[in-house]
């Protein structure tokens, strides 16, 4: 096992975590927490709403890039909730009502199902949105979707918290994991891989589980002083990242998922601050979820004392992604969509990073939306490369999508 520091991640400045009542990924909460990270001048007034969408807008053309934006239209939320796609941008899951408390999200003691809660379920469409229904009430969306289904969590009147997932098609909910254990913050990887939290109901401290692939579950044993939070798998499935908790000790790590003596001898981890919280764990993971938020063997998190993204690797190491950018879709193997400040730009992919203390000059790239958008990684869309962007609007985000033409 090894372990690497880097510079406080909790700054003097902001001593303490963003506070919220979200569950799922923060969208406006860790957004506007990012930015008021990032500079001390009053807060813009928000900008105009999007059109109702349009075949097409007029094209908007940079130095480098001709892109057109096409409106989808408007997907109601619960106001903190980042819409969940699937990996093929095919379908998206939206929660909507009232949004899960801060016990909840986190899945500590206390928390309760939320019954103004359900969650809608959308297919994007080039030509528009198409809504397929909606859950029942009381789920707490999940993390990860994969094409057959998106995961959801629930609370159950005993203090549990099961895991499952929503087919897209027929809404069906299969359990995946029903115990008298707290089970939270799942995700899925390569080849049906689940790896998820889980707590006795009495616990606080969480141990890492992975299910799927050959064998037994395997486990990181947390041993009642480690709390192993927010897992995502690799893309190759070779390394399982999370975030750990110990005594306020908040810290980054990577290990071997193929068996549980492999999870406990391979564990490296990596110090972020001694002033951690689930609550900051969660706010730095929220900008790009898992879907996003996964880059080869590298994991994109967002770090406030560098107003930035970052990326952390064991390998690596943690360098930030300059150009102060709080949320990041890939497009291509060499372009990239951004949100700077208040606009979405594209610009050339993974160019400059650098470690904390190097200077942080990046390529602009091309304004395509002068407004507050998150990007989020499409492929194709009518044979070209294409990205979507959540605008978010009181109650819910306006759905663009962004086809590069040139």
């Amino acid at each position: 096992m090894t372990q690497r520091r880097m510079p406080d991640c909790a700054s003097k400045h902001h001593p303490h975590p963003l506070r919220s009542a979200g569950a799922g990924a923060l969208l406006v909460v860790a957004l506007a927490g990012a930015m008021a990270a990032c500079t001390s001048t009053p807060k813009p007034k928000p900008p105009p709403p999007l059109p109702d969408r349009t075949p097409i807008a007029a094209p908007v053309r940079g130095s480098a890039v001709s892109v057109d934006l096409r409106p989808m239209g408007f997907v109601p939320t619960d106001g903190v909730t980042l819409p969940l796609l699937s990996p093929s941008g095919r379908f998206m899951a939206a929660q909507t009502g009232v949004a899960p408390d801060l016990a909840t999200a986190l899945a500590r003691r206390g928390q309760r199902p939320p019954l103004a809660s359900r969650i809608a379920i959308y297919r994007i469409d080039p030509r528009g949105l198409v809504r397929l229904g909606e859950t029942d009430g009381g789920l707490i969306l999940g993390r990860a979707a994969d094409d057959r289904g998106f995961l959801v969590e629930s609370v159950r009147p005993d203090g549990a918290r099961w895991i499952g997932r929503v087919d897209w098609g027929t809404r069906e909910t299969e359990w995946l994991v029903q115990d008298a254990k707290v089970n939270a913050f799942a995700t899925l990887g390569p080849g049906g891989v689940l790896a998820y939290s889980t707590r006795a109901i009495a616990d606080r401290n969480f141990d890492l589980v992975v299910r799927g692939g050959e064998g037994e579950p395997k486990t990181l044993v947390g041993e009642g002083t480690r709390s192993f939070i927010l897992p995502c798998l690799s893309e190759d499935g070779a390394r399982i990242l999370c975030m750990v908790l110990r005594d306020g000790i908040l810290e980054l790590a990577s290990a071997d998922p193929t068996s549980s003596e492999s999870l406990s001898q391979s564990l490296s981890r990596f110090f972020l601050t001694d002033r951690g919280s689930d609550e900051l764990a969660f706010f730095m993971a929220s900008a790009q979820g898992v879907r996003d938020g996964v880059d080869g063997r590298s994991w994109l998190l967002f770090h406030k004392p560098a107003g930035s993204l970052v990326r952390w690797s064991d390998g690596d190491g943690l360098r930030v992604i300059p150009g102060a950018v709080l949320a990041s879709g890939r497009i291509d193997g060499a372009r990239e969509a951004v949100l700077s400040g208040t606009t979405v730009r594209v610009r050339t992919r993974g160019a400059g990073d650098a470690g904390l203390d190097a200077g942080l000059d990046a390529e602009p790239g091309t304004v395509v939306l002068d407004q507050l958008g998150v990007p989020r990684a499409l492929g194709m869309v009518e044979e070209r490369p294409a990205f979507l962007i959540f605008a978010p609007e009181p109650n819910g985000v306006r759905i663009v999508i962004a086809r590069l033409v040139n």
